[in-house]
């Protein structure tokens, strides 16, 4: 799925993923620091399957791939990703923030953004699913009004560690 334009605020842009963003992607997600509450792999933890995964997410029909970037600089420092439900009724969104942007508030901003996109698509809820030891996360969606949902957990890829996590929801 692809947004028809990219989505601007007043110190971010953010638009469709292409695959000539794998490296900055993939260099984040799969740092032990950066993407240490992702459900994504640390580098030695990728396979064919994965890979076959990351290498088909510019033309998915899964769901929406995209990357923030810092308007000011022009540079990514960051990824988000959408996933409609069935009816379009709910979207579960994910992001990640570059380590060296974080505490800046351009997650809130990417956050807010998506909230706003939602609302034109007449959207109804929003979740997204975070780790419970995630606390700057789990406070950030606080902030924002969401509240907890309910309660899971969730496994990096092929690797042997698990989340107690939230899943959080708000109505728009």
């Amino acid at each position: 799925m692809r947004l028809e334009k990219n989505l601007t605020c007043e110190r971010i842009t953010i638009r469709n993923y292409k695959t000539a963003d794998q490296e900055f992607c993939t260099g984040m997600w799969f740092d032990e620091e950066n993407g240490k509450y992702l459900s994504d792999p640390t580098k030695d933890y990728v396979d064919e399957v994965y890979q076959n995964a990351i290498d088909s997410m510019e033309d998915s029909d899964d769901g929406y791939y995209l990357v923030i970037e810092n308007k000011s600089e022009g540079k990514s420092i960051g990824t988000s990703c959408a996933f409609p439900n069935e009816d379009r009724s709910n979207i579960d969104i994910g992001y990640c923030i570059n380590k060296e942007y974080w505490r800046n508030g351009f997650a809130s901003e990417a956050i807010q953004k998506l909230i706003e996109w939602a609302k034109e698509q007449s959207i109804k809820t929003v979740t997204a699913e975070v780790a419970k030891d995630n606390i700057p996360s789990c406070g950030l969606l606080d902030k924002l009004g969401f509240k907890v949902k309910s309660e899971t957990t969730y496994k990096k890829y092929h690797m042997d560690i698990e989340f107690d996590s939230y899943i959080y929801e708000l109505a728009i």
